[in-house]
């Protein structure tokens, strides 16, 4: 299974800059656990268009379920123009069923941003 997008800064005005601006060489970690006992179970770099991808095979899934982990990027204090400048953001992962409950694909859902 693939888990895979793009890092845009979405703090970009669409109106003035026309399309969000994507974060190059970002470090992107798929992250398991609760707190004080989350592990970095993977860990990637964005390419130059912003892109993360993540593979799964069977195992890695029931090991590590995946709607109880998150992605976690962390920006350098220049990437993007947030308030304060630097962070993370962490998105949850969201798994996709068919109607009869049968698991299609993980997507990542929407993102928090938490300043560092």
């Amino acid at each position: 299974m693939v888990l895979a997008g793009v890092l845009t800064c979405t703090n970009t005005s669409i109106a003035s800059a026309g399309t969000y601006a994507v974060i190059p060489q970002t470090k992107v970690e798929f992250v398991c656990g609760i707190l004080i006992f989350e592990r970095v179970v993977r860990s990637t770099t964005t390419s130059s268009l912003g892109i993360y991808t993540f593979t799964f095979g069977a195992r890695d899934i029931l090991l590590n379920i995946p709607e109880f982990c998150h992605l976690k990027a962390t920006f350098a204090s220049s990437s993007c123009s947030l308030d304060p400048s630097g962070g993370v953001l962490r998105f949850p992962i969201v798994g996709i069923r068919s109607s009869s409950g049968t698991l299609i694909e993980y997507i990542p859902g929407s993102p928090s941003y938490l300043p560092v």
